[in-house]
């Protein structure tokens, strides 16, 4: 982390207006500056040596939600190792809310991060200076609108509803309702007041279409005072009325027969908001008998729109002809318009749950074969498979990321021809561009790239747009899934969320897939290595061949920089290398290790791994192991029959974390050195008694009493 030699750097911290502080690797407030002070009401001393995220600092969103700890920028920013700017609200000492902005930097020494520098500062002023100018802005622009509709123009000379202007400007999302003055002018009756209100009230508390479609056609009979009331929904596949609601009908006139695409939703698409039918004037109508025998003289049609679309249309059944006044057309057209917004919001809801179930049975059903399989094709093939099926378009394929020729290269595809899918080499591309800018997805319209380099391939193949997914791996792009269309597509964010979710675990397959098959080739490379270990204690004495094969071998198998044996002499205190590989000589004499406190404790039977060997305080000739290009060390004993013989050191040119694979084969081999020592020093002590009984014996006479 930044050190204070230069007292200034902390002085011009201090006098900063903006809130700085630091926070070191241990997610720890290392520095608090005045202005941190000032705005919160927490002195240093209260925050200084405390975790970033804890009680002390507490952030909320503009709803009042208090923010999860990961998404703190500075929590985002160690884990993305880029600047993550926010705005949030933060809770301060007198427990007040001040609205600020924060932006938090990674620190970098040597190419590492060390640390992470935050600073903020109060916006309250600053946003409700750019309000006021954009309410001033409003204020002196002229809004040319129609004098009868109502429709106001926009600078692209087109005119819009005035709905749609204000949300476009930035004024909310419009609902529609009606104000006391409009309700006293058009609801003469109470009772069309009461019934309207029910209606709106019974549409805002359920998502079942059917219990409100029910409920308009039973209210309409009541408050209008007419024999029936019917709801049908236009199938324009069909160009059908189907029956959806009624009320005062029997079921038999209900149910009569299929009502095309007639007459009153051709006056609804000429504009007009009603339309009235006499049944004495159309006796040649399909269903004029029926109508006779149901008692109704006359059928008055209401146009269902939304969005100047007519989805339905809504209809009152009289037994005499009736003359409907301003008011009750404008009652029954106020209802159609809310049976309208009923309907459309039952189907999305339906729709958005249906896509959600389906969206998380197809998730469920890859997460298991991911966590059930290490054929990491199968699972691909799954995937690509699944998407374009539960999405409804046309293709999809993955690629995987090779980064030596800078290549994306087919893994496995569907829905694409196979001329199209080996088309020729795809190049890491904007998508991987988006994908290391942050982007989660990187949409492609074929039309507007003309010039791109398959442009002719993907026409001849009905491609109209792609879009790209990156998939990572703890924030490594290894590959990309691509989702093509025949039609250009706007994907929901529970779209990109669920195809995202998908190329999460196509991450976790495919690096589960290498994982194995890695740990797999090790673990044949580590038997072979320890084979020919083994046999060569087996068949030798000569304990320096055998330590010598053993310190070039491991550096060999397990892409290490070293090796060495340090031995313990008779006085079992001091350590003397026995064998090495890899390294300088005047690393090997820079001194004696026997005081090393990694030494003391692989002394003890204890194996030590250690991350950084040039600030780790068990190494005592940290310099040194800079010098040589050190980076990472594993320390284990050696040991034969229950007694330390000495130490086995791995040596690293690249920071490592030694897995517990390594460390039990490299423990297995420390075992294969104590053998060979403890063979060599047997065959000695019994080669040596040998030739001193052949010593004492030569010359010597028998005793008779001895016998033969």
């Amino acid at each position: 982390m930044i050190t204070w030699e230069r007292k200034s750097y902390r002085r011009i911290l201090d006098n900063m207006p903006d809130g700085v502080y630091l926070v070191d690797p241990d997610r720890k407030i290392s520095f608090w500056n005045r202005g941190a002070e000032i705005l919160t009401g927490f002195t240093a001393d209260e925050v200084t040596g405390k975790p970033f995220n804890d009680s002390v600092i507490r952030l909320e969103d503009g709803r009042g939600n208090v923010l999860q700890q990961f998404e703190y920028p500075v929590a985002l920013c160690f884990q993305i190792n880029t600047p993550v700017r926010k705005n949030f609200f933060l809770k301060t000492k007198d427990k007040g809310l001040i609205h600020v902005e924060e932006k938090a930097s990674p620190l970098y020494e040597k190419g590492k991060v060390t640390g992470v520098v935050a600073a903020f500062r109060e916006i309250t002023d600053t946003i409700k200076d750019i309000a006021k100018q954009l309410k001033t802005d409003r204020k002196e622009s002229l809004v040319p609108i129609c004098g009868w509709c109502k429709k106001i123009r926009k600078g692209d000379d087109h005119w819009y509803d005035i709905e749609t202007y204000f949300t476009d400007e930035g004024f909310g999302v419009f609902t529609h309702g009606i104000c006391p003055l409009c309700a006293e002018k058009i609801f003469e009756k109470k009772i069309y007041l009461e019934s309207y209100q029910n209606i709106c009230k019974a549409i805002s508390s359920s998502v079942s279409v059917d219990e409100v479609l029910k409920l308009i056609v039973a209210n309409v009979v009541k408050v209008m005072n007419v024999k029936a009331s019917l709801l049908r929904l236009l199938n324009k596949k069909t160009q059908q009325l189907e029956l959806a609601a009624y009320h005062g009908l029997s079921e038999k006139y209900a149910n009569k027969g299929p009502v095309n695409y007639d007459a009153s939703i051709d006056d609804a698409l000429a504009g007009k908001s009603v339309s009235v039918y006499d049944i004495t004037e159309h006796k040649d109508s399909k269903y004029y008998r029926e109508a006779q025998e149901e008692g109704i003289r006359s059928i008055l049609s209401i146009p269902m729109r939304f969005r100047d679309d007519v989805i339905g249309v809504l209809r009152m059944y009289t037994t005499e002809p009736v003359n409907y006044t301003d008011e009750d057309l404008k009652f029954i057209s106020a209802i159609a318009e809310q049976a309208a917004i009923a309907i459309v919001n039952a189907r999305d809801f339906e729709k958005a749950v249906s896509a959600e179930k389906e969206y998380l049975r197809v998730f469920k059903e890859i997460t298991k074969a991911v966590s059930s399989t290490l054929n990491v094709l199968e699972v691909l093939d799954m995937i690509v498979r699944k998407i374009p099926e539960v999405m409804g378009l046309k293709a999809s394929s993955l690629r995987l990321l090779n980064k030596e020729t800078n290549q994306l290269e087919l893994a496995t595809y569907y829905g694409l021809s196979e001329k199209y899918a080996n088309k020729g080499p795809v190049d890491y591309d904007a998508s991987i561009d988006d994908a290391l800018a942050g982007k989660s997805v990187s949409v492609y319209d074929i039309a507007e790239h003309k010039d791109s380099r398959y442009y002719k391939e993907a026409l001849e193949e009905g491609i109209r747009s792609i879009l790209s997914i990156p998939i990572r791996f703890r924030g490594d792009v290894i590959g990309v899934l691509r989702i093509y269309t025949t039609e250009p597509v706007d994907y929901t964010d529970e779209d990109l969320k669920f195809i995202s979710a998908i190329a999460e675990q196509a991450a976790t397959a495919i690096v589960n897939a290498r994982d194995f098959e890695k740990a797999v080739s090790d673990e044949k490379e580590y038997l072979r290595v320890f084979k020919e270990i083994t046999k060569a204690v087996s068949s030798t004495l000569n304990v320096h061949e055998v330590l010598d094969m053993i310190v070039r071998k491991i550096p060999e198998v397990m892409n290490l920089k070293a090796a060495t044996v340090r031995l313990l002499d008779s006085t079992g205190t001091k350590l003397k290398l026995a064998a090495s590989y890899g390294l300088s000589e005047k690393y090997l004499n820079k001194g004696p290790v026997d005081t090393e406190k990694n030494i003391i404790e692989a002394l003890k039977e204890n194996p030590v791994a250690i991350y950084d060997v040039t600030t780790d305080s068990r190494i005592q000739y940290q310099k040194e192991a800079a010098e040589e290009g050190l980076k990472s060390m594993l320390t284990l004993p050696v040991v034969a029959r229950g007694k330390v013989l000495g130490v086995l050191r791995l040596l690293t040119d690249k920071h490592r974390h030694f897995s517990q694979q390594e460390i039990d084969f490299v423990a297995s081999l420390a075992g294969q050195c104590g053998m060979a020592i403890e063979n060599a020093t047997m065959y000695e002590r019994l080669k040596k008694d040998y030739d001193n009984i052949m010593t004492h014996m030569d010359g010597a006479v028998f005793d008779k009493e001895w016998g033969d």
